[in-house]
Parts: C-alpha cells; sequence; structure tokens
C-alpha cells in the first residue's frame, strides 16, 4: 500500500512524535510512506484540481491513503483548503478537510456539539471586550477563558475574578484579532479530564489526565499526570457521538466528568499519540494504522479515480 502523509511542518525535524512512529511502523509492514510538508505543495486550478509538490504533479492513482495530520493552531481555512484540494483531485484522505475545519475552530465545534445535543459545558463567546462586565454576571467565578484557535493548553486561561477577566480578554482580543470565550469553571473536575481516543465508530483508547500542582491545565504537554481511564459506557457513546458530530475519522474527545453528566470540551483532529499509548498500555499508532489498511480496504477503491465533472447550470 502506498500512504501519503500530509503535515503542516517544515521539514523531517518537525514532525511529531507519533507522527514518525507511524510512519516507522508502516514501513515495518512493508507499505510505502511519502510525506508531503505542506509549504512544498502547490495548487493548480483553471483545467483541473490538482496538486504539485516540489513542483511536479501528484497522481492520485499512486497513493491509495492521505494521512493528514494537521498539526497547526492557526485560522484553520487555508490549511484546510489544501486538505481540500487532495479530495477534490481524486485522493482517499482521513482525516477529510470538512472534520479538521470544524476541530480547529472552537466556535464551530461548540456550534455542531450543542446543535446534535453532544453535552458542553456553559460557553459564552464575545468580541467586544466591553461587554465582559455584563457578560459575566451568567458565571461564577473563575471562569476559563479561552482563544478559538489553539492547541496543548495554548491559549488557555483563568480568571478568578471579573477584574482579572477584563484585562485577559482586551489582552486577547487585541492579540488574536477576533473572539474569545468564556467558559464556565467545573470545580468537581479539580483539574482532571479524559482523553478518548476514537478511530471510526470505535473508542481504541483511553486516558486520565490530572494537572501538576499550580496548574488548571491538564494536558500532558503541560506537565499533567496522564493514567489509564476507565470510561462509562455513556463516555464511550458520547466520544464516538462527538467524532462523528464534526466529520472526523480520527480524534481525541477530550471530556469533563461534572455533577451533572460528562461533557465535551474539546474534539482533536491531531491529537497526540505519545501520553494516550503511555497511559492506556495501547499503541496507538499502531491501531492507527490498523485503521488506514481496514479503510482503504473497504473504502478506497471508491476514491481511486478524480471527482466527476459538473455539468454548468444554464
Amino acid at each position: 500500500m502506498n500512504i501519503g502523509i500530509l503535515t503542516f511542518v517544515n521539514s523531517q525535524k518537525s514532525l511529531a512524535i507519533g507522527t514518525k512512529r507511524i510512519i516507522k511502523l508502516a514501513k515495518t509492514r512493508g507499505h510505502n510512506v511519502k510525506v508531503f510538508y505542506s509549504p512544498l505543495i502547490g495548487l493548480s486550478f483553471g483545467n483541473d484540481k490538482s496538486l504539485t509538490y516540489k513542483g511536479r504533479k501528484l497522481n492520485p492513482e499512486k497513493y491509495d491513503v492521505i494521512l493528514v495530520r494537521p498539526g497547526f493552531s492557526s485560522e484553520p481555512s487555508i490549511h484546510a483548503s489544501f486538505i481540500k484540494q487532495f479530495q477534490l483531485a481524486g485522493f482517499y484522505v482521513l482525516n477529510g478537510y470538512i472534520g479538521v475545519f470544524r476541530a480547529k475552530n472552537k466556535i464551530r465545534t461548540l456550534q455542531m456539539l450543542d446543535h446534535f445535543g453532544v453535552p458542553v459545558p456553559k460557553t459564552l463567546v464575545v468580541k467586544d471586550a466591553s461587554l465582559i462586565a455584563d457578560a459575566a454576571e451568567d458565571f461564577r467565578f473563575p471562569v476559563i477563558v479561552k482563544v478559538i484557535f489553539g492547541t496543548h493548553g495554548k491559549g488557555v486561561f483563568i480568571a478568578e475574578s471579573k477584574r482579572s477577566l477584563k484585562p485577559i480578554v482586551e489582552y486577547l482580543v487585541d492579540k488574536e484579532k477576533g473572539p474569545v470565550s468564556l467558559q464556565e469553571y467545573i470545580r468537581e473536575a479539580k483539574g482532571q479530564d479524559l482523553r478518548v481516543f476514537v478511530l471510526g465508530k470505535k473508542v481504541v483508547a483511553a486516558m486520565e489526565r490530572i494537572a501538576k500542582g499550580g496548574e488548571f491545565r491538564a494536558n500532558f504537554h503541560k506537565g499533567g499526570h496522564v493514567r489509564l481511564a476507565d470510561l462509562s459506557i455513556k463516555e464511550k457513546k458520547m466520544a464516538i457521538r462527538a467524532t462523528q458530530v464534526i466529520g472526523l475519522d480520527i480524534a481525541g474527545v477530550d471530556i469533563l466528568r461534572t455533577n451533572s453528566g460528562p461533557k465535551v470540551i474539546e474534539v482533536n483532529s491531531n491529537p497526540g499519540l505519545e501520553g494516550i499509548s503511555k497511559a492506556s498500555k495501547v499503541d496507538v499508532a499502531e491501531k492507527i494504522v490498523d485503521f488506514i489498511e481496514h479503510r482503504v480496504e473497504k473504502y478506497g477503491h471508491k476514491y481511486k479515480r478524480p471527482l466527476p465533472k459538473r455539468k454548468m447550470i444554464e
């Protein structure tokens, strides 16, 4: 099998540990792997919907699948356009552009989850910092403040009081040039959350993340401790449902346990593999290669030809 990996870093040195692990395992199984670094990709318009890599046209017939590793935290529309171009050119892509776009935009994620009945924490999105005083009346302090685009716990703050909230929001609105979200602080979670790794319609691994002393973010990359999580049936179903709602094939779903039941706080389209593999004792990279093989065998042939041309509408 010929596997392409679309990454948004500049070179092999910048590849994530999980991506390197996937590449190694795939090659061990006899698959050919080609990494595409997005800065070297060209998009062709006019007579076709093709792509070039280092100036040479890419042929979808030569690749069974393109695995997307969207490790970027900036506004997603441009990066998602590159993913979409692979799909338009006839490549079979995991994850597709629409799922990545939704997951990378925290507003869109909340919109989709809330609309389809997946429980989320109470959240308010504001763009004008002058509205904070009134908006904060609906929350108990402390509150969590988040930028719309972020990863690994970056762009997440805690405001202990109304007095400290306003300067945080003013700074973020000015720096990010966009809205920020205020989210209720779940006291009973005690700095802990769940990361559930979903492939298709199956939970393959889960871990509990515990924030280190003095830190409210439980992310592994922020020094949080991880351990095996024992999920309830409801939590498993919620993680799978959230993955489907956002439109992802591969996802890391973050869940908080609250007094009113589990709530989804984020759906990640590029979940890290190191922490969850350590905590769960599951080689998640191996599970991803298994998943790719299964999906290509079952569905890949449907994508082995370019999409049909649309007729002009008179």
